[in-house]
């Protein structure tokens, strides 16, 4: 029993809703990975190095769906109260 994972990324475009999102899926486990959590144009897209500053975590999905619900609820909702408190 393996309690390491290595993925195997390969390139994914989704489009859903009116957005196309460019991330990285494993291709064994075909689990979805969070472009922004994982700095996918360095992992998989070929877009070149990591910022040195960058913290990268590692989130992934099954579904289209609970990507898209994630970067709502985490990421653009972050953004929004950034900009909030920036205009106080």
């Amino acid at each position: 029993m393996a309690y390491t994972w290595e993925p195997r990324w390969e390139p994914l475009k989704i489009e859903a809703n009116g957005i196309v999102i460019h991330t990285c899926r494993d291709k064994v486990t075909k689990m979805i990975a969070c472009p922004i959590c994982i700095h996918a144009a360095s992992k998989c897209l070929g877009k070149g190095p990591m910022p040195s500053n960058y913290k990268d975590k590692n989130v992934f999905f099954f579904t289209v769906d609970d990507l898209i619900t994630h970067i709502r609820e985490y990421h653009a909702m972050r953004f929004l109260r950034k900009i909030a408190s920036k205009e106080e």
